[in-house]
């Protein structure tokens, strides 16, 4: 469980480095940010935070996803997603996780090279099996993100979020051996 562990090493990277962090969502304080994604983290364990920022977030932007911004957007979906993982029921599971990820597609739509969506987008469907049929989502998050993270572009997401980044795709074992060399110079 080495990713696993990497993984929350990451998110606790994230939730500790947002502070400045530009989004390109001016809408939304920092404050609010960070308990987003605070309250984001806390749900990957525990199925009370899932559904508490999935509250808070219908109640504080309301539920107009169309003039949502990509960053509130994304992180409903992924609270759905969440909430797929804590579920019994396979139907429920199910539902909420394609739920989920359509919210996260269509942030992604909103704002196709936002490194903090795409992540999270690329860290759920690493996690869920292939035979849901996302492989393709999967593999396209993994390329913008490696371009992205060459372009040492720190505007969204600082140098060590980046570099927990890094790491977690090196762990995940899904670029090939050029790309692995490449991003384990950004380690330097």
């Amino acid at each position: 469980m080495l990713i696993k562990f990497s993984f929350l090493t990451f998110v606790l990277l994230l939730v500790g480095s947002s502070a400045g962090v530009n989004i390109k969502a001016s809408d939304i304080d920092e404050k609010t940010k960070e308990y987003i994604r605070t309250t984001f983290y806390a749900g990957v364990e525990d199925e009370s935070k899932a559904e508490e920022l999935k509250n808070y977030i219908d109640k504080k932007f309301g539920k107009k996803l169309k003039s949502m911004s990509p960053f509130v957007l994304a992180y409903l979906g992924g609270a759905e997603t969440l909430l797929a993982k804590h579920a019994i029921n396979p139907f429920t599971k199910l539902d909420l996780l394609n739920s989920g990820l359509d919210k996260i597609a269509f942030a992604i739509k909103k704002q196709p090279n936002s490194l903090e969506i795409r992540f999270m987008r690329f860290s759920i469907l690493h996690f869920i099996p292939a035979i849901l049929g996302h492989s393709k989502e999967r593999d396209e998050d993994l390329e913008v993100i490696y371009g992205l993270l060459l372009k040492k572009d720190y505007s969204e997401l600082d140098k060590k979020t980046q570099t927990g980044l890094v790491k977690f795709l090196l762990e995940s074992e899904r670029l090939d051996k050029n790309k692995s060399a490449k991003l384990r110079t950004l380690l330097k």
